[in-house]
Order: C-alpha cells, then structure tokens, then sequence
C-alpha cells in the first residue's frame, strides 16, 4: 500500500514539454515517437487519488503565511525500481524499462528519484500517457554526487518512465522512484477569484496576488542591474523561496547566494533559477532555462534568518547575472526595494519609499516595514533581498503579512533579517576574503553607481541626466548603429565571389576570388556533447568550427567560403571513444562540388586531417598508393582512404589456395591440402588433388579368388582352379602368384568363398 502526506512544492510558472524542471536534458526521444500505431506493455501503477476538500482548507490558511511555500500537490511515497517494478523489453537492439503511474483527477505529475545512477550509454524519458509531450533524456551527465533526480512537471494525471540501456551496460543502471507528486492546484493562475480584477490590478500576475508588479515594469527601470542578482529556488518537489548572488571583496565571481534561514533543507539538491521573469510590464509567462543544480550550505544563523550557500558552479556568462553588493553598517536606509519571487511567480518589484526601521521579532533582528507603496510580497519570496537606496542589500525577507486584497495591496506589513547582524554571525568570512573591514560594496560587474552614463554630448548614448561619467560613450559605427562594430551592413558586395553578402551596402574587402565553398557534415553519436571541431588554415586560423552538441544521431553542415590552398580539420571527442562505432554510428566529412576531400569517424581523442583546394576547384582525392589495393590513378591528392586488404592473398599459381585476382601476396601459400594421388588408375586416386604427394597405390582394388573376374568370388572360380590343378607355368588359376596351381590356391580361394570384389 502507498502512503501519501502533504507537502509543499516548488510552484512553477510554466507548462513544460520537451525542457526538464530541474535538469538540463541531453537529446533524443522515447522509442517510436511520433507513432500513433506504437503501444508498447508498459507495467500501470494505480496511485491513490487526494482529498480536494481537505487540501483546500489547509490552503486557504498556509496561504497566508511567508513562512510556509505555496503548495500545488501531495507527494506520494513508493520503493519501486528496475528490480521490483515496471516492464523489460528488447527493442531497437536496446534493453528498454517502462514503469507507468496513473494519478486520479491530477492535473500534473512529477516524480522524485532516490537512486538516478546511470552508465554511460544509457536514457532515462518521461512522457504523458498520450505521447504528446516528454522531458529527456536524462543521462550519466545528470549523476549528481547525491545520487538521485528531480523530474519535472507535466500535464496530466497518466505518465510513463522509460529507460533503454544498450546491451553492454546492461544491468549497471540504478533508478529507484522514492516520490509521485500528485499536482492539484494548476501551475499558473491558482488566484482564479483575482480574474474578474485584472483591468484594476497595478500589475499582471501569474500565481502571484493582481497587485504585484513585474519587474520589467517602468516602476523597475532603475533596477535592472539588481534584478539580475535573483533567482527562485525550486527543492524538487518539497519547498521554494528566493534569494541572490551575492558579491564578496575580492569581486572574483565566486557564487554565493542569500537566503533565509528558514528556506533551508538541503540545498545540495536544489535548483536555482535565474531570469524567470517577463521582458515586458504586461508579459505573464518568463523563461525557464537558466538554473544551476545544487549548492553547499555555508553558514547560517536565525538570529537574523540568514543562511549563505555557495553554488555547486557559477551562473554562465550567458546568464548575465549580477552578484549584488552590500552594507553591512546597520545604518537606517531612506528607502527600500525587494525584489523576489512570489507564489513562485515571475520576478516582482515593491517599493517602501519611508525609511524601514530596526525591531525584533520570532527571535530574529529585523528591518521592520510599516506597508509597501508598490507592490507586496508573498510565500515564496521569502529569502529574497531588501536593497537600499544605494542598491545594497541590507537583508533577507523573513515574514510579514503584506499581501494583496483584490487587486490592492492591504497595507499590512513585512520583516526582513538584517544583514549588518548577518554579517557577524559569519557571513564576513566569506564575504570578506580579503579582510578589508569594508562597511559598503557594490555590485559585481557593473558596480553600478547612481547617476553614472555617458556625459559626452557627441557620444550617440548621451545621458544628460548622468551626474558622473561611467566610461560607457560610444558612436555611431559606418552602418548608423550606436555602438555597433560595422557589422550590420558590411561584407562582400562581389556577386561573383563565394561570400558574397547580399545584406551589405559598403564592401569591407573580404570577397574571395576564385574561392571555393567547403562543407563540413557530421552525424553525431549517442553522445554528441563529447564532441567538437574545427577547420583550420596554415597559418592556424579557424575558419569554421562547431560543437559540443545536443541532439544525438542528428546531422549538422556548416560551409565556408576558402581560397586557394591547404587545410586542417580536426575533430575532438572529449571522453576518447571517437563518434563510431560503439556508441552510435557517428561520421563526419568535408566536400565541395560533390567531391569529397575528408571523411572519418574511427579515431580515440583527437583526429587531424589536410585537405586542399586550388584555384576555385577542388582535387580530387583518392589513394594516391600505386602499391594499394584502392590505388586511383586520377587521385590529385590522399585522403587516407589507401588500404592493402581487399586485394590480398596467395599469388603462386602452384600453391593449393592460388587467388588469380590477388595483386599482393599475404604469405598464405600453401601446398598441403590438395595434395593426393592424381593417377585415375591407381587405387587411391583424388580426383580433387591437383598435386601428386607420390601415394597413387595399386594393390589394394586388386580381389584375389575372382579367376573369370566377375567381382564375386563362387563355385565357378573353384571349378577353374580344379580345371589347372597342376599347372606348373602361365597359370590363369594361380591365386597366390608362385607361377604354379597347387592345394595352397584352393585353400585361399576357399577362404575367400563368397566374397564380393
């Protein structure tokens, strides 16, 4: 039987499809997708459906309160895994496991799985019943040190977990589903009374109260830097709160992330999302593809509800992600801006613009605010930053009663743990590495500073606002853009020429004449993140160049327009296995004008191969080997492809195993197995023998007693031997061959009666 208790999980704005909740996937699809027809067996777990009533009550309180994450479903508890569970079957040369859950009146699943150890050839999907939607793959890329995963949302009450392994990893993969998560709230616009409000509301909202205001808003136009510094925490299915990268003195990057003390579970299996936001004031939808997975906890302390996590990696470049400075002073702000996640919705903004003020409550020394001017807060910002006019943080939310009333806000309060006390219960040995005893730090990179743009009048980004100059002045570049490289309208005007742009108005010299277009195409393996390439000219500058990739078994061109001479293309695969053939069939190749100059696929780490081209044609490349099996008399250049197997064997015409088509001699010459007696008059004679070894023998075919040679030896042969009894010389009756018949020829013919020659 399965046992069921509430909990609370990480809402997430966003209907998933193909993208994982929690984890980055790695390619491909379940077996046959895309084939109405294919209904595989598939091993139904009937889980039991949940009390709506009950959980409605318990909502309608706990939604009140920042201390408590805003819960859309209840998690189910199971022990089932490859050994105890679900379906194997052999299919498309793999082992393939199917585990189905159907949950009564959900409207989402998601699953949490204790054991996620998997090799490396092996997929892990999960898919509605209907097969219109799967998250996947997961692979050995997702093994976390913790040895588990959280699997994402999707829509609907019946999903099915499919997992292939190839025949070689058989049996070396660990899953084990430890939690069914039963969603009954919908995962956007849970606050249905609000819907009849949205023409009053200050702001658009997703989960979030109609009074909340996005953060892309024009109220939030002076906070874009800091905006970047926060991300929503997902607990895979358990909890969610807010908080921010956090800037240290050494302004290294180093990814620290605030956030309160009362969030903490175990952040070594959460996910933080950053730039979950809309690009517009009126957007209610945000993207969902920038996380990193996991974090240790650091430091923390509910003597101002803090807690400090470095992240197991730092935020991507491609993130954009601003690591917020800090006061730790203590002294009174003018005003405050939070910045967070409520109900787990898209970035909001809200504005105290009277001075917060120092209390204490749950145990914790806070900043107190009276009421918010813009915007509220709500579970699930908890642990987001209160920053300062100066656009410090000065702390963390702890709790309060603000909220939204309709499309209003109530006027009720907030606390926020102080970050000046945060900071001597040890927040300063991490955030100042450096020992500065520094009161004050500014973002990292921006290090944004009020009032600071471009000053110069000349300059196309003028700020005549700006009261100090930040170094930011650009001009207009020769296509009219501020700031641009001259990019946008520049290129080859030559219709003639191989890179010929017919986007650009002015010519920057690049046409080449007589040049030739060279293609490369590669078809990935099973692992297409190993692998990445590059071409190469003599001098060492990359033409073109690609990888790592996501899609497996897929096939990616890029072309480039070369002149005359000689190249280099490599191909690297990172884990040493090349891309064929034992982990899906990979290969690669480099033509022009059909002609194909490279290709490969069989090779460790590393492959490097020259090719050339001249005066707008290409050689022609073959075996240029006049010793080779494969030679090409019209090959103007090798591509590697000479070998000396295929024309290979015995040459000598004597020898037994003779190869009239072999042009090489391999040295497997020889003269015993057709050797025999070819005499056909001989007893032994081999028809099949076309050597004579010398054994030919003509005795043994000979039947002694048969005298008149009827090949049986019978009365009739006594009867001539009776007939020469006597006979002393030329005896036709002489059985033992001593020139004369005697009793001795009757003894042996009579021995012999009988018998058939």
């Amino acid at each position: 039987m399965y046992t069921c208790k509430n909990i609370f999980l990480l809402l997430f704005g966003v209907i998933f499809s193909t993208s994982t909740f929690a984890q980055i996937p790695h390619g491909g699809s379940p077996l046959n997708w895309g084939d109405e027809t294919y209904q595989p067996t598939i091993d139904m777990r009937n889980m039991p459906d949940v009390d709506l009533a009950a959980l409605a009550l318990e909502d309608a309180v706990t939604d009140q309160h920042k201390e408590a994450p805003w819960r859309f479903g209840v998690e189910q508890e199971v022990a089932l895994n490859l050994e105890n569970s679900g379906t194997w079957t052999f299919e498309d040369g793999k082992h393939v496991w199917r585990l189905g859950f159907n949950c009564p009146n959900a409207l989402n699943v998601s699953f949490m799985l204790s054991r996620f150890v998997l090799p490396k050839e092996a997929q892990l999907f999960v898919y509605n019943a209907q097969r219109t939607a799967y998250l996947g793959s997961f692979t050995h890329e997702n093994n976390k040190d913790w040895e588990g995963l959280s699997l994402g949302v999707l829509d609907g009450s019946s999903m099915i977990l499919e997992y292939h392994e190839s025949p070689a990893s058989h049996g070396m993969g660990e899953i084990e589903v430890n939690q069914v998560i039963h969603g009954y709230r919908s995962l956007l616009n849970h606050q249905d009374a609000v819907l009849a409000e949205m023409v009053e509301r200050l702001g658009p909202f997703g989960n979030s109260g109609a009074c909340n205001i996005n953060v892309n808003c024009p109220e939030g136009a002076d906070w874009q830097t800091e905006k970047r510094s926060v991300a929503l925490i997902v607990n895979g299915g358990s909890a969610y709160c807010t908080g921010a990268m956090i800037n240290n003195t050494a302004n290294d990057g180093t990814p620290y992330f605030l956030t309160a003390n009362h969030c903490i579970g175990t952040p070594n299996t959460w996910v933080y999302y950053f730039n979950h936001e809309s690009s517009s004031c009126s957007g209610t939808t945000g993207p969902t593809n920038q996380s990193v997975s996991g974090g240790t906890l650091l430091v923390q302390n509910g003597g101002s509800d803090f807690a400090l996590i470095e992240l197991s990696s730092a935020p991507p470049t491609s993130y954009n992600v601003e690591y917020a400075g800090w006061d730790n002073s203590g002294s009174t702000p003018s005003s405050a801006v939070g910045i967070h996640h409520p109900s787990g919705d898209l970035k909001k903004i809200c504005f105290e613009n009277d001075a917060p003020y120092q209390s204490s409550t749950g145990g914790a020394q806070v900043w107190w605010i009276d009421e918010w001017e813009l915007g509220v807060t709500e579970p699930g910002s908890s642990g987001s930053p209160l920053f300062d006019q100066n656009h410090r943080i000065i702390g963390q939310l702890y709790g309060g009663a603000a909220a939204c009333s309709g499309s209003v806000n109530n006027g009720a309060y907030d606390f926020y743990g102080r970050f000046n006390v945060s900071w001597g219960l040890g927040a300063s040995q991490y955030l100042d590495p450096l020992n500065t005893g520094v009161s004050t730090l500014d973002s990292y990179p921006t290090n944004a500073v009020p009032g600071a743009g471009c000053m110069d009048p000349t300059a196309c980004n003028y700020d005549p606002e700006a009261t100090s100059d930040n170094g930011s002045c650009v001009n207009n570049d020769v296509c009219g853009i501020c700031g641009g490289d001259g990019s946008s309208c520049t290129g080859c005007t030559d219709p003639t020429s191989c890179n010929y742009d017919s986007s650009a108005t002015i010519d920057d010299g690049s046409c080449i004449g007589n040049g030739v277009v060279v293609i490369f195409t590669l078809l990935t393996d099973n692992y297409p993140g190993e692998t990445t390439w590059s071409v190469t000219d003599a001098s060492g500058a990359t033409i073109m160049s690609g990888g790592p990739y996501s899609s497996s078994g897929a096939t990616f061109t890029s072309s480039a327009c070369v002149a005359t001479g000689c190249y280099d293309v490599t191909i690297n695969d990172s884990y040493g296995d090349g891309i064929c053939c034992a982990y899906g069939v990979g290969n690669y190749s480099i033509t022009s004008d059909g002609n194909t100059l490279v290709t490969g696929g069989e090779f460790a780490s590393t492959e490097t191969t020259n090719f050339c081209v001249t005066a707008g044609e290409t050689d022609t490349p073959g075996c240029t080997d006049s010793d080779a099996c494969n030679y090409d008399s019209s090959a103007t250049i090798d591509d590697g492809s000479c070998e000396s197997t295929s024309c290979a064997g015995c040459t000598d015409s004597s020898a037994c195993n003779y190869d009239s088509t072999a042009t090489i001699n391999d040295g497997s010459c020889e003269s015993t197995s057709c050797a025999g007696c070819t005499d056909s008059t001989a007893c032994n004679y081999n028809s099949t023998s076309t050597i004579d070894n010398g054994s030919c023998e003509y005795t043994s075919c000979i039947c002694t007693g048969d005298i008149n040679g009827d090949g049986v030896i019978t009365v009739a042969d006594v009867l001539l031997v009776l007939s020469e009894f006597g006979c002393l010389s030329g005896c036709t009756a002489d059985v033992d061959g001593d020139t004369y018949v005697n009793v001795a020829d009757i003894l042996l013919l009579l021995a012999a009666f009988g018998t058939s020659c």
